[in-house]
């Protein structure tokens, strides 16, 4: 009878606060009233990772020099990290 109960809370409480608000900064979601489905592309251009704000560039670099460096790995495992 517990289980159920918290069974059921849980189920409210994700319901309740999980839905996402979605707010249009901009333009209209009505040319979107009659599609049944909507093919959405995400770009990464000119991101930056970290706390460094380093280039993807730079990351890979910075992790192939810290796996190659470690005694236990190296380049095999450099080769199976990169794949």
């Amino acid at each position: 009878m517990k289980k159920l109960v918290l069974l059921v809370l849980m189920v409210m409480a994700t319901t309740i606060f999980g839905q996402e608000r979605m707010r249009v900064t901009a333009g209209s979601l009505g040319v979107l009233k009659d599609q049944t489905e909507v093919n959405v592309e995400l770009t990464f251009e000119n991101v930056l990772l970290m706390k460094e704000n380093i280039t993807e560039t730079q990351y890979l670099e910075n992790r192939k020099k810290q796996v190659l460096d470690n005694p236990k790995r190296g380049e095999e495992a450099w080769k199976q990290w990169i794949a």
